[in-house]
């Protein structure tokens, strides 16, 4: 059944925008409606509104932007590819680029084969071809609703990865395809650059997202309680273990356990942590009783582990286990688009945690921002806008 015509009773009720929405009682989904035909948005609405939704409308990409708000973001949007000023894809890159849980789908009157496996790709929920069929549109979009709230779940504790960078969300795609795998992974990537910002977002997406993520600093480990931190130990295994513990590893159960720095594990340990990888059992200090685990492990180095097996300082047979889901994260200076975007999060923060109303950077900032190698990453860059802000005072709109 195709969409009826324009003037459908009722369509253009508006219900109240906040009446239901996420975080309120009952809350209804938010659907945007972009497309530069008024008869069609008009269509749309009416059918939409009489399912409970509730509906915006914008005629051109910049008005769809508009809506892009994290605060107040809609649920699902149905984005016509070609607009008076670009593309519908323009809509759900932005849209992703901000870290939005919106499912977008893309609808078109000159629908190809192509174009939909185009758009699939490039990350929309669904193609629907113009004239679009009401049973399958409102099937659609229940299920993108759907998903939009398993992705809202997923960025609800704020640790999102927030990029406008076309490398990183190659990263993002690929992490989020790993992330189903129970396998082990293995981030590589230079010192603050976001190795465990990542894996707790391949967490989240994961099917381990219901258990813990516990995450251990392998350079950290005192040599002498090294295994008994990762495997736990039991009462009397050594002077000072006074009572039964649990390590990291069964803490972990059900989750994920990211190691991180994991090309500084002593020695001893690489041959233990290949077994609790390879029989799923981990067998505390002190106890000759393997306990079963059920973890997912993601590792993460800064270094070359190729080269520290070639110098017999890391095992071969334990990086092929580690290393079988291999991602690298780009240096921020490989994605300078990232620099203001996470510039104004960190400054928006950072004044926000001493009292201060959060602001637009100013100018100079932003330009300083941007002129900087950053050869500490993303940990440098949070520390030095934390640091500009104290500076800068509650007086001041922004550094």
């Amino acid at each position: 059944m195709a969409l009826p015509a324009p003037g459908i009773p009722g369509a253009s009720s508006l219900p109240l925008r906040d009446a239901g929405r996420r975080g309120y009682p009952g809350a209804m989904p938010k659907i945007l409606v972009v497309d530069d035909e008024p008869a069609i948005r008009e269509a749309l609405r009416g059918i939409l509104l009489r399912q409970g939704y509730v509906v915006v409308e914008a005629g051109t990409v910049r008005e769809a932007l508009a809506q892009a708000d994290p605060a107040d973001a809609p649920d699902a949007a149905l984005v016509d590819l070609r607009l008076p000023d670009g593309e519908g894809t323009e809509v759900l890159e932005k849209f992703r680029a901000r870290g939005l849980p919106t499912t977008v789908v893309l609808i078109s009157g000159h629908g190809t084969i192509a174009a939909a496996v185009a758009a699939v790709r490039g990350g929309a929920f669904d193609f629907l071809e113009k004239p679009l069929d009401r049973d399958r549109t409102l099937i659609t979009v229940r299920n993108a609703v759907h998903q939009a709230s398993l992705l809202s779940r997923v960025s609800q504790s704020g640790e999102g990865f927030p990029t406008e960078s076309k490398l990183m969300r190659e990263v993002l795609d690929e992490a989020g395809r790993l992330a189903a795998s129970p396998a082990p992974i293995l981030i590589q990537g230079e010192t603050g650059s976001g190795k465990e910002v990542l894996a707790r977002w391949i967490h989240r997406t994961g099917p381990q997202a219901g258990g813990p993520f516990v995450a251990l600093n392998c350079a950290a480990l005192p040599e002498n309680l090294a295994e008994s931190e990762l495997f736990g130990h039991v009462k009397g295994a050594f002077t000072g273990a006074e009572s039964t513990r649990k390590g990291k590893f069964q803490a972990a159960d059900g989750g994920t356990l990211f190691l991180d720095e994991v090309g500084d594990l002593p020695a001893p340990l690489q041959a233990k942590l290949l077994r609790a990888l390879e029989d799923g059992t981990v067998e505390p200090v002190g106890s000759d009783r393997p306990v079963p685990v059920r973890v997912r492990v993601i590792a993460a180095t800064h270094r070359d582990l190729q080269a520290k097996v070639r110098e017999g300082g890391f095992r071969e047979d334990l990086l092929f286990r580690i290393a079988g889901l291999p991602l690298r994260i780009p240096p921020l200076r490989q994605r300078p688009e990232d620099v203001a975007l996470l510039g104004q999060r960190f400054l928006d923060e950072a004044r926000v945690r001493q009292g201060w109303t959060a602001e637009p950077m100013g100018k100079a900032f932003r330009e300083s921002l941007l002129a900087h190698a950053w050869p500490g990453n993303v940990r440098e860059l949070r520390w030095a806008v934390e640091r500009a802000a104290l500076l800068a005072g509650p007086a001041m709109p922004g550094p």
